[in-house]
């Protein structure tokens, strides 16, 4: 057991931070209908979204609904869904920081893979860090499973 002197010790860069899991979920929806549809203004279908995360149709609507009082989706009943301007921020930086690690394990860290670990991080990544792995890797265009890496603000200027 700890003393008094040493829990008083302990400095405000020794707190530890957590994310609730239940953001970390909603991010991982956005995610998919950015992944289903990319920067496009089309709607993604609940089983899209219920196959990619593989989840129960009931479920992804249930979350569906919540993200939409939030302000994140619009519900299009029997048609889907479709990401607003904050949802489909969301979902890109998601994307982009997932691809950013993929790219950091496989290169920097010579690693094995590991997806989960890789998108572990990516819920915890804020626009300057993600810009400054992506400047550190060199502005990579391409995850090691071949997909495109949605560009930041880092990027522009670079040569494609």
């Amino acid at each position: 057991m700890r003393s008094k002197k040493q829990i008083s010790s302990i400095k405000d860069d020794e707190i530890l931070f957590f994310m609730p899991e239940e953001s970390d979920h909603a991010e991982e929806y956005l995610e998919a209908i950015w992944m289903i549809q990319g920067d496009k203004k089309t709607s993604a279908t609940i089983s899209e979204v219920s196959k990619r995360l593989n989840v129960s149709a009931p479920s992804t609507v249930e979350m569906l609904r919540k993200l939409e009082k939030k302000g994140y989706v619009v519900y299009l009943e029997r048609q889907g869904v479709r990401p607003t301007a904050k949802g489909s921020a969301i979902g890109r930086r998601m994307v982009r920081n997932g691809r950013l690690m993929e790219v950091f394990m496989t290169e920097k860290l010579q690693m094995k893979l590991n997806v989960k670990v890789a998108h572990s991080f990516e819920h915890y990544m804020d626009e300057p860090f993600a810009d400054s792995l992506c400047t550190f890797l060199g502005h990579p265009r391409i995850c090691p499973h071949g997909y495109e890496i949605p560009l930041g603000n880092c990027c522009k200027g670079q040569d494609s």
